[in-house]
């Protein structure tokens, strides 16, 4: 095989990869990404990182690639006896892909109140996060503090062996949520 025929067989197929993957992921991105004071944000908010507790169904997922977590563990899970601490330490395990943990109160939002942003536009995502009656009741102060500080918001640059962190510095997230709200919270169109 030529070089340019390899060239061209190894670049349909990083963009057939791609498009896979967004379609896995339940990634609903516009054909341009999000332009404005909330696009960085929107690009953390879609890593594995925080889709995977803030999923568009009732499961988490787990791994960088969104699979529905094992066990059929569910929002209901702890209902039936089995919270989430039962795997999930105040620490990640020490093994490649182990249980992950950082908190006593490891958990996905509340099923009255799920949050999700799979599958959200950035705009849709963006109404969402500043609307206390769908964020767990929080005002723009809070938002911030949540960012900067919530231990399960900080485990995402630490996850554990084997897992990616979202795309940008916590500290650079902060940041841009500082910028984001000083605007206003404007969402993008």
């Amino acid at each position: 095989m030529s070089r340019a025929r390899y060239l061209a067989a190894a670049a349909v197929g990083a963009v057939a990869f791609g498009a896979l993957s967004g379609l896995f992921r339940g990634a609903a991105r516009a054909e341009d990404p999000p332009a404005g004071e909330f696009a960085p944000i929107y690009r953390v908010l879609e890593s594995p990182r925080c889709q995977n507790c803030h999923p568009s169904g009732d499961a988490p997922h787990i791994g960088d690639a969104g699979q529905r977590h094992r066990m059929n563990v569910s929002r209901r899970s702890p209902e039936a006896g089995l919270p989430c601490t039962t795997c999930h330490r105040t620490t990640n395990a020490a093994f490649v892909h182990g249980p992950p943990g950082v908190s006593p109160e490891w958990r996905m939002p509340p099923a009255d109140q799920p949050m999700p942003f799979e599958g959200k536009s950035a705009h849709d995502l963006c109404e969402q996060l500043k609307d206390p009656k769908r964020n767990g009741g929080k005002s723009l102060a809070d938002l911030h503090t949540h960012f900067e500080k919530d231990p399960l918001v900080l485990w995402g640059w630490d996850p554990g062996p084997g897992r990616a962190v979202p795309p940008m510095a916590h500290d650079a997230l902060v940041k841009h949520v500082d910028a984001w709200i000083a605007k206003g919270a404007p969402c993008p169109p």
